[in-house]
């Protein structure tokens, strides 16, 4: 064992700048490529297939974007292309100032969809929803919006894709691997390992490697929720209708998430909390803003513009 391990040490010190130069890339290229190759990659996950067929973008979802777009003002050189998903909220990915553009997914839910019909079925965690029963109506009426809170859901997501930000959260884990090698060297030369056992310097890269994790989540993390902060405050400032919108749609999820933990029992209380937020999965980690924070921040920025507009 010691002969491969020797051999396997030796290459990587002859070769740990390329190393660390083709591992930074690879990184940042596996999290970017999703949004360098948005289509047909992201239609394929998220398309909303009602009776083994593609649903269209109904034309008043298309204009209900294009509406959107004018709002934020997004260049006209941009691209953008809209599609309908099965999800509940929309989603996105892409970089419009590109040659393959960027795709937004509206939710087959919006402005009526059949999604929120009664005599559709609709699955959710491998279960049938019943709209009959309380949670189910409740369920199906967090799934309406009113115009406001569909226009700052969408929104959200422009302004997501103009900002670029996909490529500023691919940035924390190539960063953070690259510290990590370079105090680890630094600290070993400071240490003198390099002139002690193997073994020794073995447990010292474990014990670097852990602490690379650690700052790696903390900065996704952090970056993520300033990130997610910034988008509502984009959104909700566009107007105060907008800022309402931003109120409901976040009220509305809330409600969403309640139905659900209602309707799946036991898995749904270890999914949702009691008041609407998604429980973290990882117990040293926090990966999104919790849903009530986002809603009191939007509200704050609603009560200041209408209290300015009405002085």
């Amino acid at each position: 064992m010691a002969g491969p391990l020797w051999r396997a040490t030796a290459f990587v010190q002859r070769h740990r700048t390329g190393l660390l130069v083709g591992s930074c890339a690879g990184l940042f290229g596996a999290q970017i490529s999703y949004h360098l190759f948005p289509d047909p990659v992201v239609q394929w996950l998220y398309q909303y297939w009602p009776q083994g067929r593609p649903a269209p973008l109904s034309p008043e979802l298309q204009g209900l974007f294009q509406e959107v777009l004018q709002d934020i003002g997004v260049p006209s050189g941009h691209h953008f292309e809209a599609f309908t998903t099965f999800t509940f909220q929309p989603v996105s990915a892409g970089f419009p100032r590109l040659h393959a553009g960027a795709v937004v997914g509206i939710p087959a839910s919006f402005l009526g969809g059949p999604v929120t019909k009664a005599d559709e079925p609709v699955v959710v965690h491998g279960q049938r929803v019943d709209w009959q029963n309380p949670a189910g109506a409740r369920l199906r009426d967090a799934l309406t919006l009113s115009r406001d809170a569909q226009k700052f859901a969408l929104a959200r997501e422009v302004v997501y894709l103009e900002s670029s930000a996909a490529a500023l959260q691919a940035l924390p884990a190539p960063a953070c691997l690259a510290g990590t090698w370079a105090l680890s060297v630094v600290a070993k030369h400071a240490l003198g390992l390099y002139g002690g056992p193997l073994n020794l310097r073995a447990a010292f890269n474990l014990l670097a490697a852990v602490a690379g994790f650690v700052a790696y989540a903390f900065c996704t993390d952090s970056l993520t929720h300033a990130l997610e902060a910034w988008l509502d405050w984009r959104a909700a400032s566009l107007s105060v209708a907008y800022a309402w919108g931003g109120v409901e749609f976040y009220e509305k999820v809330l409600s969403c998430n309640l139905a659900l933990r209602s309707l799946l029992g036991r898995p749904g209380e270890q999914l949702y909390t009691p008041s609407g937020n998604v429980v973290p999965r990882h117990w040293f980690r926090i990966k999104h803003l919790p849903y009530t924070t986002r809603r009191d921040l939007v509200l704050q920025l609603w009560r200041a513009a209408h209290s300015s507009s009405s002085s």
